[in-house]
């Protein structure tokens, strides 16, 4: 690409009056948050950046002097927006590291009670049947710990080529361990581990996007680009018996954010024991609380409240219902 041109096809730098300029040019209004608290936001609270994020979740006016414009969108809705975002990820990451440690758990436990794993031979197996370029990562993820406060001494202790495999999911990152729950699935040919493997994948994505503060309602309530992926054959028999249509199901896992917050939800009421799900369901109504607030707002957004209500439901039957039960 031409230099002059890749310049010209940069965004300029805005300052934060510029920002709120550039915003009314878009046709954001500032009634629900005034120009002069959109300011202090922008500059002491969140950035222009991610805030901007949310408007593809509206409209835009099509043909007429407003043509391109943003319909019906305010400043006070992106803010609002990032608080239920934010809100979400505080609900989401916890759910997802208690779906890992109990995965990781229900693995150490099928290992320690098959008589014929002695919890060496598994791991030697796996990294023995991984590629050469693989079997260096896994390794190089294992040395990168040796300076590690909590996890050195383990490394330490434990030489790669004779380590079990309790140590190994100690070590592994989530992405590792859903690779080696796979190879485990193969070695038992246990059809059920394949399909709580692809739920581990989800599982691990959602957890990213969360732990890295990703923006994540923003995907929600538009078409994407992105391949779902499959949905598991367990999500697919508990949609059935929530008496979710199949055209409904397949109108919304289509979303790969959608896909990875049913395959979390699942996951958890799978995967975690009810006496140790504790707060979640509270987590859970708070998060209501927060995207119910101005829910008067978004009575026009079809799509994001279609969103909203089927991780509602699923959240709801899975999540809360079981906490109410245990």
């Amino acid at each position: 690409m031409d230099e002059a041109k890749e310049e010209d096809d940069r965004k300029p730098k805005l300052t934060v009056e510029e920002q709120i300029e550039h915003l009314k040019s878009k046709g954001v209004a500032f009634e629900l948050c005034d120009e002069k608290e959109a300011a202090r936001i922008l500059s002491e609270q969140d950035h222009y950046f991610r805030l901007a994020a949310y408007r593809v979740l509206f409209p835009k006016r099509i043909g007429g002097a407003h043509d391109g414009e943003y319909a019906g969108l305010d400043f006070g809705h992106l803010v609002d927006l990032a608080g239920i975002d934010q809100e979400l990820r505080g609900f989401l990451l916890p759910l997802t590291l208690d779906v890992e440690s109990a995965a990781k758990t229900k693995l150490v436990e099928r290992i320690t009670e098959d008589p014929g794993e002695d919890g060496y031979s598994v791991f030697a197996d796996y990294l023995a049947h991984l590629n050469h370029a693989d079997r260096n990562r896994r390794k190089g993820e294992i040395s990168r710990l040796e300076n590690d406060a909590y996890l050195g001494p383990l490394v330490a202790r434990y030489p790669i080529d004779e380590m079990p495999a309790w140590v190994f999911l100690e070590l592994s990152s989530f992405g590792a361990f859903a690779d080696f729950y796979l190879f485990c699935a193969d070695r038992w040919e246990d059809i059920s581990m394949k399909d709580e493997h692809y739920l581990l994948r989800r599982v691990n994505s959602l957890r990213n996007g969360a732990a890295h503060s990703s923006a994540m309602i923003n995907g929600l309530g538009v078409g994407s680009n992105l391949p779902s992926g499959r949905t598991t054959e367990m999500v697919s028999a508990a949609l059935d018996k929530l008496g979710v249509p199949r055209r409904l199901r397949r109108a919304r896992l289509r979303n790969p954010r959608i896909l990875q917050m049913t395959s979390l939800a699942f996951a958890y009421s799978h995967f975690v024991p009810q006496q140790k799900q504790g707060m979640a369901s509270r987590r859970l109504e708070s998060l209501e609380n927060k995207a119910k607030a101005h829910a008067e707002w978004y009575r026009r957004n079809n799509a994001l409240i279609a969103s909203y209500r089927f991780l509602a439901m699923v959240f709801g039957a899975w999540i809360a219902q079981n906490e109410q039960s245990a």
